[in-house]
């Protein structure tokens, strides 16, 4: 990291939890005053303050220009597919799948919205909500630290930055590009990587986050029960929430190192 670049603040998963980013945050701001921030993605599905969390999350956009950097997760791209992205019709397919294989018993997104079938969900899902999730990015990268939602595969940066850039699906409607939703990736790195590549989503049971010398996964957690962590680069140094005040994690403790 260079001497005169802020330093990279990355958080893990936050799936509807408000109130635990807002004790990372507090805690950030007070010792990272001029950090920029990236989340990993997953902001919907599994939580109770979706809405309120989407709303913050646009907020931050507006008064952090250069400094706040959210970028896309699988649950994200899901609601996405739902609603028909890239196009405009609502697929019928896309929500079965969503409410059957992404949603935590009595946790669905459509539910904060009051909806409990697609067509009310389409129409309720607003449309400042929706402009948000389909304009992010599918990755950060600042030339010295790679933010993806679930990670990379081995080999070069540039091909997948590509794919990751022009938001390239796969031809099967019902896949997810792998780079959002591989949790096989969590601990998958190369040595030869230009840049630390950094992800969430997969829960790591009894870790904080796996560590290699180019590779960190933080641990997705907030979908376990388990809080909610941030990492910052390049001293890897971790703070963890459960809703109090955000307690900083020593590292390697709690962690894998590859």
């Amino acid at each position: 990291m260079t001497a005169t670049r802020p330093p990279l603040v990355a958080i893990g998963d936050l799936h509807g939890h408000l109130d635990l980013f807002e004790r990372l945050l507090e805690r950030i701001d007070r010792e990272v005053p001029d950090a920029r921030i990236v989340t990993l993605g997953d902001y919907v599905d599994n939580g109770l303050q979706i809405q309120a969390l989407l709303d913050r999350l646009i907020a931050l956009q507006a008064e952090r220009p250069g400094r706040f950097f959210p970028i896309l997760g699988n649950h994200d791209l899901a609601l996405l597919r739902t609603l028909g992205w890239p196009g405009s019709v609502p697929d019928g397919a896309w929500y079965a799948r969503w409410s059957a294989r992404y949603w935590n018993p009595g946790r669905g997104t459509a539910d904060a919205y009051g909806a409990h079938d697609l067509a009310s969900f389409a129409a309720a899902f607003p449309e400042q909500h929706r402009r948000f999730l389909s304009d992010l990015p599918w990755f950060y990268d600042d030339g010295e630290v790679f933010c993806v939602h679930a990670g990379l595969d081995v080999g070069p940066i540039v091909p997948q930055r590509a794919a990751l850039e022009s938001k390239t699906l796969p031809a099967e409607p019902s896949f997810m590009p792998d780079a959002l939703r591989d949790k096989a990736r969590a601990t998958r790195h190369d040595p030869s990587w230009e840049r630390v590549v950094v992800s969430s989503h997969t829960h790591l049971p009894g870790q904080v986050m796996f560590s290699a010398p180019q590779r960190v996964c933080l641990s997705a957690t907030s979908d376990h029960g388990g809080g909610l962590l941030a990492v910052q680069f390049p001293e890897r140094r971790c703070w963890w929430t459960d809703g109090d005040e955000a307690t900083e994690v020593r590292f390697p403790a709690g962690s894998a190192s590859g």
